[in-house]
């Protein structure tokens, strides 16, 4: 599941934040899992169509896995 994504331009020799959409989100995190995933995955769709778009822009997301909810598992 993607947390959040982050856009990244390499220039001179540089790289720096580039802003990209960033839509409010909340999840519950009681919700099982596969409730998680599905309603989380509309976010950076919706993240992905609103980025900027440039050769020298990199885009890198931050996700988790179920087991990262529950390291004991």
């Amino acid at each position: 599941m993607i947390l959040h994504s982050q856009f990244w331009q390499v220039a001179a020799a540089r790289t720096y934040d580039v802003s990209g959409p960033g839509p409010d989100r909340g999840l519950d995190w009681t919700a099982p899992w596969q409730h998680l995933v599905e309603e989380s995955r509309t976010w950076p769709l919706l993240e992905a169509s609103g980025a900027p778009t440039d050769d020298t822009i990199f885009v890198a997301p931050t996700w988790i896995d179920r087991t990262d909810l529950s390291p004991e598992r």
